[in-house]
């Protein structure tokens, strides 16, 4: 399944190591902003990414240490 919302913000933690969860609002634009919580949280469930709860404008995210 092509998932580009989460294509985005992988492209944008391994771009730069870590993205904060506003860099990433600011680049999907205001009409993601509702699915970037939800998109955040299917990611982590599934080992993509992971970052601190709670999940909030400064939450750090990055990929989970191998």
């Amino acid at each position: 399944m092509y998932e580009p919302t989460q294509e985005i913000i992988v492209a944008e933690v391994r771009l730069r190591g870590t993205a904060q969860v506003a860099d990433i609002a600011h680049i999907l634009g205001p009409g993601f902003a509702s699915l970037i919580p939800y998109e955040l949280h299917r990611m982590k469930e599934t080992g993509l990414i992971v970052y601190d709860e709670p999940l909030g404008p400064d939450s750090v995210l990055r990929f989970p240490q191998a």
